[in-house]
């Protein structure tokens, strides 16, 4: 009877980040776990580990390690307490650092980013020409026909959503810039004028209900000489 051959050891997966960096991304979980007081300092251990320009790869690893951190030093927790733990720190990252997860560079990353936005393109495209009141008005009668159990009524009213969820950011963008002009011209023309009726006439409209502080911050008694 022959000899089985003895099947050789599969060869560990090469880590994208060195041990040093694993221990010191763990260790950076198990102290956010047990001290929050520590935060900008952790946060700063971190980023000088991982460096200014991480991969997508080097990312990952050093999350996982710092969720398994975060895990050993609060094993009551669940997986989702963990997430949101890792979220938490990877906003200060941002915040302090301008650190984010990079996306992908692998093949089918890179392809479902292209469907993705091939897709969203073709959405806005359908709805370019209708404003965000058009777009509200037409949600409601399409959830109004998916509450009568129709499935189509239900996925147009979806796919207007998410057109109004950008429409309406955008809107907001231009109406806080429109705000901001205005209010330049307004402490402009208040610094300029020395008509007391006037002035008392616009302080009256703007004082309803208002803050005049953006007045304040501006005005500039010696343009009254």
């Amino acid at each position: 009877m022959s000899k089985v051959p003895e099947q050789q050891p599969v060869a560990a997966a090469i880590s994208a980040i060195s041990q040093q960096q694993h221990e010191q991304a763990s260790s950076c979980g198990v102290r956010w776990g047990k001290n929050k007081l520590e935060r900008v300092e952790i946060a700063t251990d971190y980023a000088r580990m991982l460096g200014t320009n991480p991969n997508f790869y080097q990312w990952d690893a050093a999350r996982i390690e710092w969720v398994n951190g975060y895990i050993a030093a609060n094993p009551d927790n669940t997986a989702n307490a963990a997430d949101a733990a890792w979220s938490d720190f990877a906003g200060t990252l941002k915040a302090l650092f301008g650190l984010e997860r990079p996306t992908s560079t692998s093949e089918g990353a890179v392809k479902k980013r292209k469907e993705r936005s091939a897709k969203e393109q073709a959405l806005f495209d359908k709805y370019q020409d209708k404003g965000v009141a058009d777009l509200q008005g037409m949600r409601r009668a399409a959830l109004e026909k998916a509450a009568a159990g129709s499935e189509i009524a239900e996925k147009i009213a979806a796919e207007i959503k998410k057109v109004l969820r950008v429409k309406t950011k955008d809107q907001d963008k231009e109406i806080a810039a429109e705000r901001t002009a205005l209010r330049k011209q307004v402490r402009s023309a208040a610094s300029k004028c020395t008509d007391l009726e006037k002035l008392q006439a616009a302080l009256d409209i703007l004082d309803e209900g208002t803050e005049l502080s953006f007045i304040d911050e501006d005005f500039d008694d010696s343009s009254d000489e």
